[in-house]
């Protein structure tokens, strides 16, 4: 029997872009939401891959960074309060004889509703972690996996740590925002990076240092203070440093499609025009979704809800109009 005492209408896996609007709308629909996040951050690709960078085709935002856009849409996605549950990994969707769905957790959490709408991707994307000494002393205070909320680096003295092109953009765009920026890489050339790009490098303020690696960190109470690297030559030098960003790249663990018994193509879940995937009742959109030209943009993704859910509540009730208007719903 379900648990039908904490019985959603719709449960959304998934908390990037695309998920986070599909919340704003179920709630303009009058559902019952909630949102499973498998990370500890909400946001997805956008927060992961674009923090910093300027994204120019959302419709009626001429530029935004992607900071701002999920800021902007987590605060949309409150606007009906729906039940968001975050660091829990969706294992095994299990269709109940009353046709509900039971979602099961890697960490032994078990959620019940009545539709499920798929926004995960293709899978969530963990950092790899730098072979450095006691740097989850400073994680979360003075060392940064990502880039996020560039002014809190204004005046303050920068390292950056990867051998990737993502050093190299973080490095420019950091160049006129801190007192000064150091790259540290601990090989010859920067994987990926353009011509155009390393270019820029050349010219900038930026201190390359190449063939290096970081031997030492040193501060106190998360706060840095100083940072010894140390060459290929064996040479060591001893740097003031108040912020230490790394990149090194990310491994992705594949949403588990299969286990849910999804119909798939390249990893990718088939769904009809109505968003539709081969469970009645389960439904998807974004990155997650594959059908005949399928476009990748942020865009996409916003579209694609909009018709998941639409598609939703017209399993739920038959009835029910097939599209509501803001300017209705929030009339004043």
């Amino acid at each position: 029997m379900t648990d039908t005492s904490n019985l959603d209408d719709v449960i959304i896996i998934g908390g990037g872009s695309t998920g986070l609007y599909t919340a704003f709308y179920c709630g303009m629909r009058g559902m019952k939401t909630k949102l499973i996040e498998s990370d500890t951050e909400l946001g997805g690709k956008v927060a992961k891959f674009l923090p910093e960078k300027l994204i120019y085709d959302i419709g009626g935002i001429p530029q935004i960074t992607g900071d701002e856009l999920v800021k902007q849409t987590i605060d949309q996605a409150a606007k009906h309060q729906p039940t968001i549950v975050q660091n829990e990994w969706i294992e095994t969707i299990k269709k109940n004889e009353d046709g509900t769905f039971s979602l099961t957790s890697k960490e032994g959490m078990v959620h019940h509703s009545k539709t499920v709408i798929i926004a995960t991707g293709t899978g969530k994307f963990d950092t790899v972690q730098p072979d450095i000494s006691n740097i989850e002393l400073y994680t979360g205070k003075s060392h940064h996996y990502t880039m996020k909320n560039p002014q809190q680096y204004v005046g303050k003295r920068v390292m950056i740590c990867s051998n990737n092109r993502i050093g190299v953009d973080w490095a420019l765009t950091l160049e006129g925002i801190a007192e000064q920026v150091y790259l540290v890489n601990n090989k010859k050339t920067f994987q990926n990076a353009a011509d155009v790009e390393l270019e820029q490098l050349d010219k900038s303020s930026v201190v390359v240092k190449l063939a290096s690696e970081i031997g030492q960190l040193d501060g106190d109470e998360g706060w840095l203070d100083q940072i010894i690297i140390k060459s290929e030559q064996a040479a060591v030098e001893q740097i003031d440093v108040d912020h230490l960003l790394t990149y090194h790249g990310l491994k992705m663990n594949p949403t588990p499609f299969d286990n849910w018994g999804l119909e798939t193509d390249s990893n990718r879940v088939v769904v009809d025009h109505f968003m539709a995937t081969n469970i009645e009742g389960i439904f998807a959109a974004g990155d997650a979704t594959s059908y005949p030209g399928k476009t990748m943009l942020i865009a996409s993704g916003y579209t694609e809800a909009l018709t998941a859910v639409n598609s939703a509540k017209k399993h739920l009730e038959p009835n029910a109009p097939s599209t509501v208007y803001s300017t209705v719903i929030y009339r004043k």
